[in-house]
């Protein structure tokens, strides 16, 4: 009889118990699932006439700036953007020297990255983050 009592006074705690080490463990695993990319700075540095750009992910969570993140590069506004990526953490490296590239207006330089920043570095989009700036050649 003590045992029985015993059992069903302790099966309402272990419930509880499972319960709220159930609810720890999940919050914790989703923090990162949650974790997008926000926006894109481009950073630029010019030598002569070449520029090199870097781009940095601003995310929603920590860590919150991470440079460089992998981008799709474009010299130009891709609308749409193409079905598929392939992306680099290389820098994007344009030189005005070479013929045939500007027409002595501005020129749009353009990075594509997926939100999710557990993308992987070829595929196809499924919400996409941009960010352009442009130069003009000297």
């Amino acid at each position: 009889m003590k045992i029985a009592r015993l059992a069903s006074a302790l099966i309402p705690v272990l419930a509880l118990a499972c319960l709220a080490l159930s609810c720890g463990s999940n919050s914790v695993s989703n923090s990162g699932t949650n974790r997008q990319l926000q926006s894109i700075t481009i950073t630029q540095t010019a030598s002569g006439q070449q520029f090199e750009f870097v781009a940095t992910g601003n995310f929603s969570s920590s860590p919150t700036t991470v440079t460089p993140i992998p981008v799709l590069w474009s010299v130009q506004l891709l609308a749409p953007p193409p079905p598929q990526y392939a992306l680099t953490t290389q820098p994007h490296v344009f030189d005005c020297g070479l013929t045939g590239l500007t027409s002595g207006g501005p020129v749009p330089i353009v990075a594509y990255a997926p939100s999710d920043p557990k993308a992987p570095l070829s595929g196809s989009w499924t919400k996409m983050i941009s960010a352009s700036t442009t130069i003009t050649c000297p």
